[in-house]
Formats: C-alpha cells, structure tokens, sequence
C-alpha cells in the first residue's frame, strides 16, 4: 500500500515537473529564442517606447490628424504642400 502512495506521488510530482518544463519551452518560443545571459538579479532591458505625436483638428473636415500628414484629398485641406 506504502508504495503505491509513493508512486502515486511521484508520478504526479513527475507530470508536473514536465508541465513546468513545457511551458518554460513555450515561453521561450515565444520570446524569440533562449534569453541572454545576465548577472543574477539584473533587469531585464526595456523595450524603446514608441514616440508619441499630438494630434490637431482639421479645419476643414473636423477629423484629428498629424501636423506632418498626407493631406486628405479635399480642394480646401490645409496639408496640402
């Protein structure tokens, strides 16, 4: 009966290391590839973060666009160049 406790347990303890083990794998797919190796307790690096443009209301059509915009098609639209 004892051992087929302890089977049992580490039976189960083995499933869930290979669970475990799995999704490291998947992680790691997803990231692109195995992570670089970096001092114990090092940040991870930033990804840059996207540049940000204020936006302003068309004179004519009311539509927010940017300052440096292809102009919409409109005799009247003040992005032409």
């Amino acid at each position: 009966m004892l051992a087929k406790l302890v089977l049992l347990v580490g039976l189960v303890v083995l499933v869930w290391k290979a669970y475990q083990w799995g999704a490291l794998a998947q992680r790691r797919k997803m990231a692109g590839g195995a992570p670089t190796a970096r001092a114990p307790g090092a940040r991870a690096p930033r990804a840059p973060e996207p540049a940000a443009e204020d936006l302003h209301a068309c004179a004519i059509c009311g539509a927010y666009v940017a300052r440096g915009s292809t102009p919409c098609g409109k005799p009247e639209c003040p992005q032409r160049r």
